[in-house]
């Protein structure tokens, strides 16, 4: 359990809902909702209402607690599970539920394989099934996304034309797509049961490999969505990973910067532009240079070195490319960001707007997972003006107004990097770098 007021800082609270307490065993992911109308009406207005998976032996099933210390600590609102999965091996979690006032009922999503089950009540407790919304190949034009975890639904509002639409997200399996597991969204509408029914197809949230199981927080206007993803990816987070002295790590991932996500219409379809929320009042140290490729010399690979410096590994690095002579940033960039235990790279072709992300690391003792973790992903942004954040356990790229982020998960303890970047054509850089106080 933890708190923010500004989605940079956050303090942590200790656990809110023990495992294998009361009657549930081990605690996943679900949602919380507030009592404000009263809906639960033995409960005090104040209470905060909790509704979670827990795994146990004979299946998947669905909890729900109460929190009237404004959610530190967790009483069980009904004596046993409220919902239970179909059979021991059935996908049947991560409740995302919420009031929905044209029925006067509360509604529950949830994540059942390739569908997202969608139930109903007038009691928080007692849940009937009402329909639900296909994510199988046959929903998607032949390409199915695998498993489907982690649902949610937010009301958006299209500031450019006023526009409200129901978005459904969810965490999915890109692999059919040449992508990774990741966090997507779907554009659409409510029925009169409350069931999602898409408009269109499912588009990613951020093109990064580690995005997922991601959650979102919705502003009073509905202008935007903050949301804050989970850096990791099955494929090696939870394989064996060491730390300095060679000894296994437990920690399975770190939370990414939070996006801030906005709604609008792009060639007859609703997109999402991504921007991750800076931590501007938290940047020290700045160092800034223009540097000139007119003034240097190709080296003996046919790359300008525009930089090659050592920086803590805390840091954010604003780039911004120009090239006089063509008037355009044209050939390839590349980003390096070296330590004695991981390396990743970003190389740019700003003739076709597309790049290349490639990572390694010394700290994955699994050798399948390392094959998972060193695959090449190739996206597109069509801007080459990176403003990117990296820590110990991240690297996140944000490409200035393009409306795309891409967040990775970096396994490393070193305390510095060494950050170069160079060109094989007449682009000059300005540069801006940053410590990140983390404080």
């Amino acid at each position: 359990h933890v708190k923010t007021k500004d989605f940079v800082h956050y303090e942590k609270l200790g656990i809110a809902i023990p495992k294998f307490q009361n009657k549930w065993e081990a605690v996943a992911t679900g949602s919380v909702i507030k009592n404000t109308d009263k809906f639960f009406s033995d409960l005090p207005k104040k209470a905060i209402i909790a509704y979670f998976t827990s795994y146990t032996p004979t299946g998947q099933k669905q909890y729900v607690a109460y929190s009237i210390d404004n959610g530190v600590t967790y009483q069980p609102y009904s004596d046993g599970a409220i919902m239970s999965a179909s059979s021991a091996k059935a996908h049947f979690r991560d409740p995302y539920v919420f009031f929905n006032k044209e029925t006067k009922k509360m509604t529950m999503y949830l994540a059942e394989d390739d569908k997202i089950g969608v139930y109903t009540s007038g009691d928080g407790k007692n849940f009937n099934y009402v329909g639900a919304t296909p994510l199988n190949s046959g929903a998607l034009n032949g390409k199915d996304l695998g498993l489907i975890e982690c649902p949610n639904l937010k009301t958006m509002c299209d500031t450019t034309t006023g526009t409200t639409k129901t978005v459904m997200f969810f965490g999915a399996n890109g692999y059919n797509y040449g992508k990774t597991s990741g966090s997507y969204y779907m554009v659409g509408h409510l029925d009169d049961n409350g069931v999602f029914v898409a408009e269109q197809q499912p588009r990613r949230v951020d093109d990064g490999s580690d995005y997922y199981a991601s959650n979102y927080f919705q502003t009073l206007n509905n202008t935007n969505i903050l949301s804050i993803g989970w850096l990791g990816n099955w494929g090696y987070s939870c394989k064996k990973i060491v730390d300095a002295n060679n000894e296994q790590s437990y920690k399975l991932g770190s939370l990414s910067l939070a996006h801030q996500l906005n709604l609008t219409k792009v060639n007859g379809e609703y997109t999402m532009a991504s921007s991750l929320v800076k931590p501007y009042n938290s940047l020290t140290k700045t160092v800034k240079d223009t540097i000139n490729t007119s003034q240097l010399s190709k080296d003996n690979d046919g790359y300008y070195q525009l930089l090659d410096t050592q920086r803590w590994t805390s840091q954010n690095f604003y780039l911004q490319m120009t090239n006089k002579k063509k008037e355009t940033v044209c050939g390839n960039i590349h980003l390096s960001f070296k330590q004695k235990d991981s390396t990743v790279d970003l190389n740019y072709n700003a003739d076709t707007g597309y790049y290349t992300v490639s990572r390694q690391t010394k700290n994955i003792a699994d050798s399948d997972a390392n094959t998972e973790y060193n695959k090449k992903f190739v996206e597109q942004s069509g801007v080459v003006n990176p403003n990117v954040y990296t820590d110990k356990t991240s690297v996140e790229f944000e490409f200035e107004n393009s409306g795309r982020t891409y967040s990775l998960l970096k396994y490393s303890t070193e305390e510095n990097l060494l950050f170069n970047i160079e060109t094989d054509s007449e682009n000059d850089l300005f540069y801006s770098m940053s410590n990140i106080d983390n404080k």
